[in-house]
């Protein structure tokens, strides 16, 4: 039995690839988008059912304008949008380095196109329809060489407050900020092993996270049980974010 229909952006590669997994084992329908071409098709030979894939890039508005007509012919309504739009080799651009295009690309991905979404498929949701948008613990840390990276995600955070209130009360928007998230079994060659910064043994939940630990609350939020929940964050990092992680691998609670 098909448990509805949902959007899922930047499904090529990583959490947005695992997400979509997971919501066809539960026996969702997807739409997918992402921007590569190349990664699409080899998703496409992959044969999932259920999945309908999309190419295009989710911060030009004629493009976004296009795939909500397309979803209104083939579909009408839809349950629910995740917005995961990302980008690769978001962090560690020096300040000093940083050129202009790329602090652009990164916020036109992954803030103005889940703003164009939202504004273009919303109205296709479904009385109590559910918007839910991916960030990062990035956006509240103090790190180096993130600015970008950090400026999106937290304007993604604050832009999902407003729309909450803008498209309330039919429609809920949540954000869920992921820490660290090891996406490794999704990828053609596992990565190499985390460095230590990522000791499972430094967390206070014993591990790093999973996509299915994501999805999981993502799920939740698309759901009737979570219809009181809007404008709201939801950290999943295990808790590290009430962990101080020192250089020399010393901690402080």
């Amino acid at each position: 039995m098909k448990q509805g229909k949902i959007l899922i952006t930047g499904v090529a590669q990583g959490l947005g690839l695992g997400m979509s997994r997971y919501f066809l084992q539960h026996n969702y329908q997807v739409v997918g988008v992402d921007i590569d071409k190349d990664a699409l098709t080899r998703l496409d030979d992959a044969g999932l059912p259920g999945l309908q894939l999309v190419h295009l890039d989710v911060s030009e508005e004629t493009s976004v304008q296009a795939l909500s007509r397309l979803i209104e012919r083939q579909f009408g309504q839809i349950d629910g949008i995740i917005n995961n739009a990302a980008i690769s080799q978001p962090h560690h651009e020096p300040l000093a380095q940083l050129p202009l295009s790329h602090w652009q690309r990164v916020l036109a991905v992954n803030l103005t196109g889940p703003m164009l979404i939202s504004k273009h498929v919303a109205p296709l949701l479904k009385p109590g329809g559910s918007i839910i948008n991916i960030a990062s613990t990035r956006a509240h840390q103090s790190e180096p060489d993130s600015e970008a990276y950090a400026a999106a995600k937290g304007g993604l955070i604050a832009l999902t407050h407003a729309m909450a209130i803008s498209l309330g009360p039919d429609v809920r928007v949540n954000v869920i900020s992921p820490g660290w998230i090891d996406v490794s079994r999704l990828q053609p060659n596992p990565m190499e092993p985390a460095p230590s910064r990522h000791d499972h043994g430094l967390h206070p939940a014993g591990r790093v996270g999973d996509v299915d630990d994501v999805a999981a609350l993502a799920r939740f939020l698309l759901s009737d049980e979570a219809g009181f929940i809007t404008g709201q964050e939801y950290i999943i990092d295990g808790g590290m974010s009430k962990r101080m992680i020192y250089p020399d691998g010393a901690t402080a609670d």
